[in-house]
């Protein structure tokens, strides 16, 4: 998962951020990920979305639950029209509403460990109009709209976990199931030790081909897709209190030198700078 050069940046300073577009491009968009959790509902329009490898055909009323550091990318024809709106989610903001025995951070948490990405809006599901509400207070803006919307914002959480909790889920429409296998495997043995001669014995396959579909499928070298992972899973912890090095022997390394390298690469920063203080996450709508 080679890093990204991003033609435009911002920071997502909010807890959350809400984005309404509309558009029949058909841009091609490789897999990408977000250091935030990310929600799609298409409104109108006929899309696709994959993520983890798994593409899914969306119908009006759709939402895509998109966790922090999966892989994603929309899957829309040149011509076809596509409206949608987005939500950028800070992951830290969205545990400190649990209450009770409600964590909104929950839906994200099972789309991750089940693999199932896509839920459908169903008769009686409040989803796309909760959606609707938050986008029109912020666009009214006026006296008491902040706080509005992070009402409208907790609410709209606690009906996709309902959702998700009832299991109205978008089954995939297609994939390399080879490479959602692998893909699946890497994500629950993440910090185990693994290496390409053992992945490709386990799923009986040659190591070259392997390699190769892995790649065309994702655009990331196998590696390359470990690598990233266990490090955003490392920023994970260090956001939660963990120090560096108990960081490091979570998110599978056992090397901290091997660790602080890497991750001052990918993030440009070290590991203690981000144990010490959250930093801003930068976003692009270029991958909206």
């Amino acid at each position: 998962m080679e890093p990204l050069q991003y033609e435009e940046r911002g920071y997502l300073k909010e807890p959350f951020r809400l984005f309404h577009l509309a558009d029949g491009r058909g841009e091609y968009i490789e897999y990408h990920y977000h250091a935030f959790h990310k929600i799609i509902i298409l409104l109108a329009g006929k899309a696709g979305y994959a993520v983890e490898g798994e593409r899914y055909e969306l119908s009006p009323g759709d939402f895509v639950l998109v966790g922090r550091g999966s892989i994603h990318r929309p899957v829309v024809a040149a011509g076809d029209y596509y409206e949608r709106m987005i939500l950028y989610i800070a992951p830290a903001y969205l545990r400190s509403l649990t209450a009770g025995d409600c964590d909104p951070s929950e839906c994200f948490r099972r789309a991750q460990e089940t693999f199932q990405y896509v839920y459908r809006d169903e008769k009686g599901s409040r989803v796309r109009p909760l959606f609707q509400a938050l986008a029109e207070t912020i666009r009214q803006g006026g006296y008491g709209a902040a706080l509005l919307a992070q009402a409208q914002f907790t609410e709209l959480m606690v009906e996709v976990n309902r959702v998700v909790r009832g299991g109205h889920r978008v089954g995939a429409a297609g994939g390399d199931s080879k490479v959602i296998s692998l893909l699946q495997y890497l994500n629950l043995h993440l910090t185990e030790p693994l290496t390409i001669d053992q992945l490709a014995e386990r799923f009986y396959i040659s190591k070259y081909h392997m390699m190769r579909r892995f790649r065309q499928e994702t655009g990331y070298s196998v590696h390359g897709y470990l690598t990233e992972k266990r490090l955003l899973l490392a920023q994970q912890l260090l956001a939660r209190g963990c120090t560096p090095a108990e960081a490091a022997v979570q998110a599978g390394y056992q090397d901290y030198s091997t660790f602080s390298r890497a991750y001052k690469k990918q993030f440009g920063r070290s590991p203690s700078a981000d144990a010490e203080k959250e930093h801003d996450l930068q976003i692009t709508t270029q991958y909206l």
